[in-house]
């Protein structure tokens, strides 16, 4: 059984991400693919990860993401809120074609009202408290799907998520910009919570302003990230108002949620992505 090594993977988004861990929990490899369109789970991942197995013995992998869904790879079991995070107990074991792949999807953590779905979010949130046991307050997962996550006494309370990242990408598609914002994005965050209802208008006035050559690109990212964040921001003010926040991401959109929140004035902790990932999935295996 490769000596205690495992897998860790996270199919989330169009991305698939492998990391190899070591009985020790050190990991020693990763791999990284675009597998957007695919929904054929174990053909994605067999051709990622043959390099790493042997001829003959086994490897427990452990999943997240997209196969943890219902409409995935095993029967899409998921916790229901408020529950905690998943632990070693939460998993099910689906089976795979080539008998050298010991495949755990994570269980899943769903909310009926409104509607919600976290998958490879859960396994973060479990990471992060496995670093921060006494967290009491609020995460605000920043992906591709923004979370908002109230957690009391270890527990997942209730969770909205967001699909600002798909707004902003769809107007700098209209646009034909793209890029991340720079000094004007708190003005803009600012003015889409003060008047939520000039925004759509004002995001009209940007693409025009693209069209006519009339306004600088670079203000058009600031307005664009800063007046989608804004509406957010808005929208989840029952979450971060008063409350402790934690805010988990990586990358320019981390730090445009980073500067959103600290317009209004919003004390953060902050941790990494990949790192909160990676310790929720050692939790998961009792690592």
């Amino acid at each position: 059984m490769h000596e205690g090594r495992w897998m860790a993977v996270d199919w989330s988004a169009g991305r698939l991400r492998v990391w190899v861990i070591g009985a020790d929990g050190d990991v020693l490899d990763r791999e990284e693919a675009d597998v957007t369109g695919l929904t054929a789970y174990e053909t994605g991942l067999a051709p990622i990860i043959a390099h790493h197995l042997d001829d003959d013995d086994g490897i427990d992998i452990l999943v997240t993401g997209d196969p943890s869904a219902p409409d995935g790879w095993g029967d899409g079991a998921c916790a229901k809120v408020p529950c905690i995070p998943p632990g070693p107990d939460a998993t099910t074991r689906v089976e795979a074609r080539d008998d050298r792949l010991h495949v755990n999807l994570v269980t899943g953590v769903r909310q009926d009202d409104p509607p919600g779905l976290m998958l490879a979010d859960a396994v973060r949130i479990r990471g992060f408290l496995a670093l921060n046991d006494t967290f009491d307050g609020v995460i605000c997962l920043a992906g591709p799907r923004t979370r908002w996550v109230h957690i009391s006494a270890g527990e997942i309370v209730s969770f909205q998520s967001f699909v600002t990242g798909d707004f902003i990408a769809t107007a700098f598609a209209a646009m034909g910009n793209s890029g991340q914002p720079g000094a004007g994005l708190g003005d803009a965050v600012a003015s889409a919570i003060s008047k939520p209802e000039a925004v759509a208008a004002r995001i009209g006035a940007l693409e025009a302003g693209h069209r006519l050559g009339t306004l600088p690109d670079q203000t058009i990212r600031d307005e664009v990230w800063g007046l989608f964040l804004g509406l957010e921001l808005a929208a989840a003010r029952p979450y971060w108002l008063g409350q402790r926040v934690a805010l988990i991401g990586s990358g320019d959109r981390m730090a445009a949620y980073r500067t959103a929140m600290q317009v209004q004035g919003v004390l953060l902790e902050e941790a990494d992505e990949e790192e909160a990932m990676l310790a929720g999935f050692r939790a998961i295996r009792g690592a």
